[in-house]
């Protein structure tokens, strides 16, 4: 299985690198060897192929890149990144449910099913974009 399976992966770098000062966006477009200076937090399916996929195309890209289970999203693990990504391999309705720690305040990207659960009983636009 390859990224090529998700075809969110080159939004979700587009996404990511919107946070970014222009220069190190332009640095990176041009191949420079530097990856771009974010941390990330995926919190997804541990052990899972499509945690290995998405673990190694961040890892190309990203300075910073820790693996979380998204059952368990550590807040304290959160807190340290600089953005998180909230995924899981399942059907959606049959998959865990994780909850946000009050006061959380992280930039988070949510993908699939479950990301649209989340943001739906948070009362979020993004639900099921």
């Amino acid at each position: 299985m390859s990224l090529r399976a998700y075809p969110c992966s080159v939004a979700l770098l587009a996404l990511l690198a919107l946070v970014l000062p222009g220069t190190a966006i332009q640095a990176h477009a041009q191949g420079a060897p530097n990856k771009i200076p974010l941390r990330i937090l995926y919190a997804g399916h541990p052990g899972s192929a499509r945690e290995t996929d998405f673990l190694s195309f961040l890892k190309q890209h990203f300075r910073q890149v820790d693996a979380g289970d998204f059952a368990r999203l550590d807040a304290k693990k959160a807190k340290e990144a600089d953005v998180v990504l909230l995924d899981y391999d399942s059907d959606g309705f049959n998959g865990p449910r994780a909850t946000l720690p009050e006061g959380y305040t992280r930039p988070t990207v949510t993908i699939g099913v479950i990301g649209g659960l989340l943001c739906s009983q948070l009362r979020l636009k993004t639900g099921y974009m």
